[in-house]
Formats: C-alpha cells, sequence, structure tokens
C-alpha cells in the first residue's frame, strides 16, 4: 500500500491544475461539491484515482435563479416598451410568464437521480430523507446533499502484525460497507473522517485477530474469522449510519524465508507421496510377477501330473492286453526279429554276426522268410541273441 501511495502522490501544477484540489490517493471514501443540476452527473464521476464520491454536497443557488429572472424581465420590457405589433408583444409576454413558471417548477419538483438519496433541509434543518425518483415538495425545502445507496469496497492492508510465536505477517482485508443511515453519517462525520475511522478499526481488529494466533495458522483464515472481524468493525462504524455487510481476506503474506522453508517442506512431501506411490506400484508389479510364475509352475506341475496319470493308465491297460494275450506279444516279438535279419541279410555290404551256433540255420530261415513270407517261418524259432553290423575294411594294397 506504501509503495502504491509513493506513486500516486500528486505534484503540484500538475493535470489537477491550480484551482482543483488536490486529492489524496489513500482516502477512499470521498465526496465532492456540485450544483443541483450536475449533482448526479458528479455522483457518477471518478476523480484522477478513479474513485467515485459517496457524498455530493449540493451548492446552494436563490429560490430563484437569477439568469431566468433577467430574462423573464427582459422580455416584459421589450413587451412593454418596444413598438411593435400587439401579437408579438402577447406572445414575449407569454414567454416571459412561462420562464417565471419553469423557474418556481424547478423549486417544487425535485429529482433525486438512481443509486442515491437526497437529503432536504427546512429552515437550517434537516427535515427528510428522498428516495430516488421525482418528489413534489415545497419550495422552502432546500436538497443539501446526494447520498449512495450502492455498496462501497473498502481496502484495508494490515502490514508487519506479530504473530503468536513472533512472526511478521501481513494482511489484506477488503469490507463491503453500506450506508444505513444517510443523515447520521452525513451530519456526524465527514467522508474523510470516516475513512479514516474505518481504516484504524479494521486495522486495530485484524491485528488483535493475528496476534491471538501462530503464523502458519494465518494462512488457513477464512469466512469465520472474516465473519468475526465483521461484526467487531460493524459495531465501531454503526454510530455513523455505517453497516459493515462483509469482509474477506484478499492477501496473507509471511517473510520470504518462511516462506521459502514451507514450499520447499510441502515440495519433499509431496515429493515423498510421489515416491511412496512408484514404490506401491513396484510392489504390485513384483507381487504380479511373482503371483505369474506360480501359477505357470502350478500349471506344468498339473501337465505333468496329467502325462504321468496317461502313462500309467497307458502301462495299465498294456499290461491288461499282454496278460489277455500273452502269446501276441512273443509272436510281435519274434516278427520284429526276422524283419530286421531280412534287412540284413539283404546287405551285402555287411558282415552278420548272430550268437549262438546256429548262423546257417539262422540265414535258411532269413532266406525262407524272405521267400515265402511270414506265414512260412515257424512259430518256435529262437531269435538270435544279438546283431551286430560291421563295414568291412577296405582292402590295403600289395606293395
Amino acid at each position: 500500500m506504501s509503495d502504491d501511495l509513493s506513486r500516486q502522490t500528486p505534484v503540484p501544477g500538475d493535470a489537477d491544475g491550480p484551482d482543483q484540489p488536490i486529492a489524496v490517493p489513500y482516502i477512499q471514501i470521498t465526496e465532492a461539491v456540485a450544483p443541483q443540476v450536475r449533482a448526479a452527473e458528479a455522483l457518477d464521476t471518478r476523480d484522477a484515482y478513479g474513485r467515485v464520491p459517496v457524498v455530493v454536497r449540493i451548492r446552494q443557488r436563490p429560490p430563484l435563479r437569477v439568469e431566468i429572472l433577467l430574462f423573464a424581465g427582459a422580455l416584459l420590457l421589450v413587451a412593454l416598451v418596444v413598438p411593435a405589433d400587439a401579437l408579438l408583444r402577447v406572445l414575449l409576454a407569454v414567454i416571459a410568464v412561462v420562464a417565471l413558471i419553469a423557474s418556481v417548477v424547478t423549486r417544487v419538483f425535485l429529482r433525486i437521480p438512481a443509486g442515491s438519496v437526497g437529503l432536504v433541509m427546512r429552515a437550517g434543518k434537516h427535515d427528510a430523507v428522498l428516495a430516488e425518483g421525482i418528489h413534489r415538495v415545497n419550495p422552502v425545502l432546500i436538497l443539501t446533499h446526494l447520498v449512495t445507496t450502492r455498496e462501497i469496497a473498502f481496502d484495508v492492508p494490515v502490514s508487519e502484525v506479530r504473530s503468536a510465536d513472533g512472526v511478521a505477517v501481513t494482511v489484506d482485508l477488503l469490507l463491503t460497507l453500506g450506508i444505513s443511515e444517510p443523515a447520521k453519517l452525513v451530519y456526524t462525520i465527514t467522508p474523510s473522517d470516516l475513512d479514516q475511522l474505518t481504516q484504524a478499526a479494521t486495522q486495530d481488529a485484524a491485528r488483535t485477530l493475528v496476534r491471538g494466533i501462530d503464523a502458519l495458522s494465518v494462512l488457513d483464515l477464512g469466512a469465520a474469522e472474516a465473519d468475526r472481524l465483521r461484526e467487531t468493525i460493524d459495531a465501531k462504524l454503526a454510530a455513523y449510519g455505517v453497516d459493515v455487510r462483509g469482509a474477506a481476506f484478499t492477501r496473507v503474506t509471511l517473510p520470504a524465508p518462511l516462506t521459502a522453508s514451507l514450499e520447499a517442506r510441502r515440495l519433499a512431501s509431496v515429493q515423498l507421496a510421489e515416491e511412496d506411490e512408484i514404490h506401491a506400484l513396484a510392489q504390485r508389479r513384483l507381487a504380479d510377477r511373482t503371483s505369474l510364475l506360480a501359477q505357470e509352475a502350478e500349471a506344468r506341475r498339473a501337465a505333468v501330473e496329467h502325462e504321468a496319470a496317461a502313462e500309467a493308465v497307458r502301462l495299465q491297460r498294456l499290461e491288461e492286453r499282454l496278460a489277455a494275450s500273452p502269446h501276441a506279444a512273443r509272436y510281435d516279438l519274434e516278427m520284429e526279429r526276422i524283419r530286421v535279419a531280412q534287412a540284413l541279410a539283404t546287405n551285402t555290404r555287411a558282415v552278420v554276426s548272430f550268437g549262438g551256433g546256429d548262423l546257417v540255420q539262422d540265414l535258411l530261415v532269413g532266406g525262407a522268410a524272405s521267400s515265402d513270407g511270414p506265414a512260412a517261418a515257424p512259430a518256435a524259432t529262437p531269435a538270435p541273441a544279438a546283431v551286430r553290423a560291421t563295414t568291412p575294411r577296405a582292402s590295403r594294397p600289395r606293395s
């Protein structure tokens, strides 16, 4: 706020001009002075700092406007003195009378612009408050002030307040003011004094509030604390016809080192929470992978068990078949031996060795089997004990 004031301090001889009053920038509740015909315009006109007046004091004028009286008198004089047609003289006299009546009518009817109320005075004393609109009043009543009925935004910065733990805190408050009793406001206090009173009452209430809590709790000030401040300030301004209709904390500032420390701690907590989430996600992935491996191992074990069970069933059924037909297995074995012998007998480059002394008999049997077929082979011919095929060595050349 102090920086803004230093930038807004007016310079003598600047745009305001020597005849205009120098505006005070830190005053937010202001007033203006204007004639009655321009009072409504003045109530909506902002000054060099963008402030709209709360009260417009009406510049007083005679009961009848002098310029209208002079105009009407001149017309009557022309109608009486200047030689002219009778019709022209009558017309000039009528215009003069109409001008006099118009000047009187402006005293009988008062127009109060929208968004304001008017204060009228009778014989030097306050008489009534007129709402917006056109009113027919006694000509002896005088309109003295226009007071706005709009809500007023009032900003209050509270700097360097020591909290309960000794930290300097800066708080900005925004009040919403409303004028409930215009006459009490106008006749008991000036707008500039009301501005200072509001500033003082708000700063005192805010400092009392901040001193009772620690610095970190100041950051959590909300609607409940603002409502308590509103009630406290409203009790002090009610005597001047002003209501505090709302209060809000617009900014709470801690010292820069403390703010940086808090931000670092909050950032660390956020990073720690993020790391915890990443760790939890890794744990879930590991648990899912472990579960998948366990399911795969269980599936493999079940497959092995199924294969073993199938093999056991196959062997059991084979044993049952062998038990039911014992000679069929021996017949199959002998037939397999005969086929091996036939294959070896047709190989002229191999030397065939059979176990036992029945080589010629086996060869004959093999030859007979190859010529007559398997049906001509004797059923009880013993099979050779071992069969070995070797490749003959190549003959070494003589020297």
